[in-house]
């Protein structure tokens, strides 16, 4: 059952639209964390425009409690200590592009070819690299905004779900959380050491392993020239998060918009794979912006096929099984057909 009915109410779905488009550039610009906890009030002010705040706080309440209590999970991964895994990444990669780059790492030819800024080691108390002189490029910006876009975009996706099939947002949801729930547990057994760590001088040390070729933080780098010290928006945030620096394999920016290009699909048809576009922009700047290996990529989208597959899997089971005892499910067009029948039987009778 769609959330807006009424196709008069198209008016208010522009002005969501409007809202979002409006409202999230100006959070990212001010440097205001695009987590879970901050997003929950914007959506709440979407529901708000298109006058369906309570469905939404009942369709919606669970699973924001849930996705804001597994942002607090961060140093569970610390907690339990198991070994940084480093080698296999690295080893990985280069046998992924060796084809093509001759046993160089994607993230290293990249910077080296498309960014134009300069990476520098200082050592004094402790090793740091800084980034010395930078001309930031369009293909930069794009990189730095959709990676910013990890927590609103599968949520935007969620919001127009839900506006269409609430059943949809329903198993949407799940296999969002069946995902996060994966790559938790992936976070916890096998910490990965992140490309632009595994440059990283301090943590060469700290941790002791050999540092690859120097790359750089890019997605800090710009926060901090370009939103702090050009604009002053320093980072502000509704709840402190202690992020899990290792939490790299999976990759959940790459597997989001996968999980996302699969029930648009769905939900839509064909126009829902346009979202592929969008993961691949993702795929490229985790990679260049060495956020992640591109096994990590790789075991990302693994995942998010997983969850999709198991979440629609056990619907289709539990659909069949209703049938069976002669229960549709309320979104099915056996149902609708029978809700029709009944309410012109009803009129007739009158």
């Amino acid at each position: 059952m769609p959330v807006l009915p009424n196709l008069r109410m198209r008016w208010r779905l522009a002005l969501v639209a409007l809202y979002l488009a409006v409202i999230l550039p100006l959070l990212l610009v001010n440097n205001v964390g695009l987590t879970p906890d901050a997003l929950v009030f914007i959506f709440f002010g979407a529901a708000l425009l298109i006058g369906r705040p309570i469905l939404f706080l009942r369709d919606w309440g669970v699973f924001f409690l849930i996705v804001i209590l597994w942002q607090q999970t961060g140093p569970v991964a610390t907690w339990a200590g198991f070994p940084l895994h480093l080698s296999f990444l690295v080893d990985a990669d280069r046998a992924m592009v060796r084809p093509w780059l001759h046993d160089a790492l994607p993230q290293v030819w990249l910077q080296q070819h498309l960014f134009h800024g300069h990476w520098q080691i200082f050592c004094y108390d402790h090793c740091r690299v800084a980034l010395t002189s930078v001309h930031w490029q369009w293909y930069d910006v794009m990189s730095w905004a959709v990676y910013a876009l990890h927590f609103p975009e599968p949520l935007i996706v969620g919001f127009v779900i839900w506006l269409r099939t609430r059943a949809g947002f329903r198993r949407y949801a799940t296999a969002y959380l069946v995902l996060a729930g994966l790559a938790f547990v992936g976070y916890i057994v096998y910490p990965a050491v992140p490309p632009w760590m595994a440059a990283h001088p301090y943590y060469a040390q700290r941790y002791h392993f050999h540092p690859i070729p120097l790359v750089g933080n890019m997605f800090d780098a710009f926060n901090n020239q370009v939103l702090l010290d050009q604009f002053g928006h320093h980072y502000t945030q509704v709840l402190h998060v202690s992020y899990n620096l290792t939490a790299a394999m999976p990759s959940l920016h790459a597997a989001f918009p996968l999980l996302s290009a699969l029930y648009l699909r769905k939900t839509l048809g064909t126009w829902g794979l346009l979202m592929l576009g969008y993961a691949l922009l993702v795929w490229f700047a985790v990679v260049y912006m060495a956020e992640h290996w591109m096994i990590d990529v790789v075991a990302g989208l693994g995942c998010a096929v997983v969850s999709y597959a198991l979440v629609e899997g056990v619907a289709a089971a539990f659909g069949a099984r209703r049938s069976a005892f002669g229960q549709a499910p309320s979104d099915s067009p056996n149902a609708k057909r029978r809700k029709a029948n009944a309410t012109t039987g009803a009129g007739r009778g009158r």
